[in-house]
């Protein structure tokens, strides 16, 4: 039982010093989900900085905004995972669903679209649990997006109700899988 113990206490002071890289963020080297200009069905996450702008100039910068991109050859899905624009907003996780692209050459895309309902992850009304249901008083306009290999950028103005419209600007590089 003694050399049991000593060799419990052993493997646990050892696995308490085992460098553990589970934790570590991992950059991509290279975008292989999205080929000749179209994404594969694999889902790409990027984490980056966004920067929300007031309409008095202010701005609230994120650095550590994740975005996720899915889809097929013609429309993706672009999740904002907990997106806000100013320090004391409640985060929440908004969705741009079936967005139509621009396949671009390689492992790069793009997205314009002039106005746009987001979907925002909200608590049922009926039923419990948690859903997408589209927000229309956070109407993005001016919604400009690409992914170029490993880098991805997102741009988009939100009136937000009582505050104005806000400038969002977002650039995040692709997590490894």
């Amino acid at each position: 039982m003694q050399k049991f113990l000593l060799f419990a206490f052993a493997l646990l002071a050892f696995s308490a010093c085992n460098d553990n890289d589970s934790d570590e963020i991992r950059f991509a080297a290279e975008n292989t989900a999205i080929v000749d200009g179209s994404l594969t069905g694999i889902n790409l996450h990027f984490l980056g900085t966004s920067v929300a702008t007031a309409p008095d100039g202010t701005a609230y910068t994120d650095s550590s905004a994740r975005f996720e991109f899915a889809g097929g050859s013609e429309k993706l899905t672009l999740y904002m995972h907990g997106t806000r624009f100013a320090a004391a907003m409640p985060a929440f996780n908004m969705r741009l669903f079936n967005v139509p692209y621009t396949p671009g050459e390689g492992a790069a895309l793009s997205f314009l679209l002039p106005t746009v309902v987001p979907d925002v992850y909200l608590p049922n009304a009926v039923g419990g649990g948690f859903s997408y249901q589209p927000l229309p008083a956070y109407t993005l306009t001016n919604v400009e997006g690409s992914i170029d290999g490993i880098d991805c950028r997102v741009a988009f103005s939100c009136n937000v109700p009582k505050l104005g419209a806000y400038r969002v600007e977002y650039q995040g590089k692709l997590l490894a899988r």
